[in-house]
Formats: structure tokens, sequence, C-alpha cells
């Protein structure tokens, strides 16, 4: 696995994003060039793959999350690294289950378990038999970010050929909408490979610190990046300047 000084290299063996009205990486090379809007609302992935009793039980964050992560590793079965990330989680979930308690109505175990920050990724091993060691991550507004960092630092320090990396957010209730910035429902599945001579890579490094503010939405600009022209894009973690290089 090769190493520069400048940062970490890796290449994206496979992107798969999902917003709504926005799927196909042609949509999002259209999107990127400003030719193609978001969609107020949009059907949910279909997830044929996943069996009907299951997939009744899922919400439309695990949906995407889901076919996020499947549709990036092709539906490999098998023992595949894995890092999840999300600011929120499956909020929309653990609202009601507040609101249960808040009225004194006894919580459904199922919700609940569907609930919790590392569910998908739970699932996501019980669809695909997968036994590697899977994390969940939430930091905040620099969740995408922190969660890809996660990601490209375990493929180089465990000398992996490939980790499966998602990211998914969905909007927020109502009654949190006053509390974040203008966020929008995205999903992201990236499969990383360790950098071969063939195919387009990447180096991310740290290029100092700064005051600045942390963008609204550190997806939507990855994949601003990733889909169009653009050689570079600098984001944050925190008060760290972080860059990613196409090379």
């Amino acid at each position: 696995m090769s190493e520069k000084s400048s940062g970490l290299t890796f290449q994206i063996a496979k992107c798969v994003a999902w917003a709504p009205g926005v799927e196909t990486d042609v949509e999002w090379r259209s999107w990127a060039a400003g030719e193609r809007p978001f969609l107020d609302e949009s059907a949910l992935p279909a997830l044929k793959s996943v069996p009907p009793m299951q997939r009744r039980r899922l919400s439309p964050f695990a949906k995407v999350n889901l076919h996020c992560a499947l549709e990036a590793t092709e539906h490999q079965q098998g023992d595949l690294p894995c890092v999840f990330s999300s600011r929120h989680g499956d909020l929309n979930r653990t609202t009601g289950l507040i609101e249960n308690v808040a009225q004194k109505e006894d919580l459904s175990p199922t919700q609940f378990g569907l609930s919790v920050h590392n569910a998908v990724s739970g699932l996501y091993s019980i669809y695909t038999k997968n036994h590697a060691p899977i994390s969940a991550v939430a930091a905040g507004e620099t969740s995408f970010m922190v969660g890809l960092v996660d990601a490209v630092a375990k493929l180089h320090a465990n000398q992996l050929d490939k980790i499966l990396y998602v990211f998914a957010d969905w909007v927020v209730p109502d009654c949190y909408a006053s509390y974040v910035g203008a966020e929008k429902t995205v999903g992201v599945g990236l499969l990383l490979e360790a950098p071969n001579n063939e195919g387009e890579q990447m180096i991310m490094g740290c290029d100092g610190t700064t005051d600045g503010k942390v963008s609204e939405n550190q997806a939507l600009d990855f994949l601003s990046f990733y889909y169009s022209s653009t050689n570079s894009w600098t984001t944050q973690i925190n008060q760290q300047l972080w860059r990613l290089t196409k090379t």
C-alpha cells in the first residue's frame, strides 16, 4: 500500500449516492454541473434483494443506507470491514420513541432496537453475512469527513485491500429544524481500495488549522467535487483543514 508524504493515498472503486430525484452517476454529474435540482419527494430505493418481511421494518433512513451499502459493494456477501457515519442517525424513529415516553405509552422493543446509531450497520452485517469489524460514527456537522478519515486510516493502518464507507442523513423532524442548518437528505456509499497502478487515485491530507465555519453539508460538497472536473477539495474538521486531491 503506497503512502505519499503529502497524505494517505487510496482509490474509490465505486461510488453510489442517493438523494431525492438524483440517483445515477449521470444524474449526479448533471447535478454537480448545476443542471439538475433535487426534488422535494422521490420514491425510495426498492431494495429488492432484502427479504420483504425485513424490508417492511426499514425506515426511509435505513433504506437509503442499505441501498448505498449494497450497491457500492455490488451485493457482495462475506467479510468486509465497514464504517457507517451519520450526524443524526434515524432521528425520525427516535423522535417517535421520545413522543411515546412523553405520552406514557409503551415502547416497542423493535422500534427501539432499530433506532440506535449502529442499527443500520448491524442490519447490513446480517444481510451480507459480514463478520468483519464495523464502526458507527457520529461527529456533528463534520460526520461525513470524520467517517471518511476513519475509513481511510483503517485502510492504511490495517493494510486492508478494501473497506466500505457509508454516510447518510435524513432531513430532521420539524421540531428540530430550527436547530440545524439547511440540511438535505442524502446517502453516499464508497468502496475504498488500496492504491494500485490503475485508475484515478485520491490523496487525503491535513493542511493545518483554521477558524473558518464548517460547511453545512460536507457530503454534498464531496459529491460536487467527486462528480466534477475539480482536482482538489478542502473542508474542515473542527479547526483542522483537510484536503482531498485527485491524481
